[in-house]
């Protein structure tokens, strides 16, 4: 091998044809950002240094990279003025140490399906070329914008011309320049000094150093992929919403063949990172997102969102659920309409119903709530039963405080728990309770509003409103 291998990775751009206020690379396909998504092929060849050149809302971007990848493996670079991808890579060289002497990897921030594996081959394919700068070049039917690699009547490349400087014969070429590059950094620093503006946008383009270094007597070596969606560029929404589908498609193809029933795979989204068992069914208009992790012959109905969370075996999420960062144990039956906010564990055996909504709520084995209640901040015992409209009442207007309830506890319809507040084991909360103290053991709460009757009272009342209709409201 031929020294170490650094790389500059181009992420300086803004992305008009994006039609948005944020920089084209911090758009997401499948929750991922475009550059977290190149940034991570690149990182797995194992280059450093590893340079990105940033421009365009630069400290967004420094962010989003960042936080892909610890940032003491990375070097900014900024490009103040959008002067052209030769001129972004040569702020990209200058940040590398004066002392490095291998190859420099370059690449775009744009092209997410970029895999490790074939970049790896790549560099390896110029290193076997010994040659002093390797391009990518691709066969499509339908160029459109992209740079055409022209070669010389002995086939060797001879120069990449981008599509606006093209003439027509040029723009019949089938063979493109992928945008992907290896050179040795020696040639490098020598190329990028002769680059000139003088095409149709005024800029300094990365493509001019292969008739450069031509034209100085470095070996130049193509290296054709058959593989071109690797290195498709996001440019437009349209692009993203290609890419998406494709990612979707994998996906789905993958846990088809795993042995998980996806009723309308069109409709359903599920992300790269996410694992579910067999057995389980899917259904449409499903979403799920983060490191989830489903068990097997779980039952997952249509419209349910889901993001990181874990859901043990022989599950049922009925029509319309929405869990986040939760815990769900096995065999148990949530929804319809029911809301897992973060925080919420359910041991197992657990029915959170219709309108239930959760957060920070700790489930004991066989416990239920099984519509119509909200369960905040809240540690509840086994086999515990929650009425309709039941609220734990945990925040004063500053504060969030605990509500504990115990095992075999039936706490009943409409009653109201001010947090912070205890109820013992096997003890029962009569219906329209307000629960101010705690409840022993065993015990019994309840509010003593003596129930009043006005006799004959609807007959008054309907003779004083005598003539008029009701009024529907």
């Amino acid at each position: 091998m031929r020294g170490p291998t650094a790389a500059i990775l181009l992420a300086a751009g803004q992305g008009v044809r994006m039609k948005s206020s944020k920089a084209k690379v911090l758009h997401e396909l499948g929750g991922i950002t475009l550059i977290a998504r190149a940034l991570s092929a690149v990182a797995a060849v194992g280059a450093k240094p590893l340079v990105i050149v940033i421009g365009y809302q630069a400290d967004a971007v420094k962010a989003a990279a960042s936080s892909a990848l610890e940032s003491a493996q990375l070097s900014f670079a900024l490009q103040p003025e959008p002067l052209g991808t030769g001129d972004s890579t040569r702020r990209g060289l200058a940040a590398l140490p004066e002392e490095f002497a291998g190859d420099v990897l370059i690449t775009y921030a744009d092209m997410p399906a970029m895999r490790a594996d074939t970049l790896r081959a790549f560099v390896a394919a110029h290193r076997q070329a010994g040659a002093a700068l390797s391009l990518v070049t691709l066969t499509v039917k339908s160029p459109g914008s992209y740079g055409r690699v022209l070669r010389d009547r002995h086939g060797a490349v001879a120069a990449v011309v981008e599509a606006a400087d093209a003439g027509r014969e040029e723009l019949s070429i089938q063979e493109i320049n992928a945008g992907v590059y290896v050179a040795d950094v020696r040639m490098l620093r020598a190329v990028l000094g002769e680059l000139k503006a003088d095409n149709a946008r005024h800029e300094y383009y990365l493509t001019d150093i292969v008739a450069i270094a031509r034209r100085r007597g470095f070996s130049v070596h193509a290296w054709p992929w058959d593989q071109p969606w690797e290195f498709a560029g996001v440019n437009s929404r349209q692009d993203l919403a290609e890419q998406e589908a494709e990612i979707r498609r994998a996906v789905n193809q993958r846990l088809m063949e795993s042995g998980v029933t996806l009723i309308d795979p069109a409709s359903v989204y599920v992300g790269e990172e996410v694992e579910i068992g067999p057995d389980s069914t899917v259904g449409p208009s499903v979403q799920i997102f983060g490191r989830s992790r489903i068990g097997a012959r779980v039952k997952i109905e249509g419209c349910a969102f889901l993001r990181d969370v874990i859901i043990g075996d022989d599950c049922h999420l009925k029509l319309g659920v929405r869990a986040e960062q939760c815990l769900i144990g096995e065999a148990c039956e949530i929804g319809p309409f029911a809301n897992l906010r973060p925080g919420t564990e359910l041991e197992g055996a657990n029915r959170v119903g219709n309108f239930v909504e959760t957060k920070k709520a700790r489930l004991g084995r066989g416990s239920k709530a099984s519509h119509l209640s909200y369960l905040g901040d809240a540690v509840i015992g086994r086999e515990t039963n929650i009425g309709c409209g039941v609220i734990t009442v945990n925040y004063d207007g500053y504060d969030k405080h605990l509500t504990q309830i115990g095992d075999r506890c039936m706490v009943g319809c409409d009653s109201q728990l001010i947090a912070p507040v205890r109820i013992g084991n096997d003890a029962y909360v009569a219906s329209g309770t307000t629960v101010r103290r705690d409840v022993g053991d065993g015990a019994l709460a309840f509010c003593d509003h003596s129930q009043r009757e006005k006799p004959r009272w609807t007959a008054e009342w309907r003779k004083r409103h005598a003539g008029r209709a009701p009024h529907d409201d």
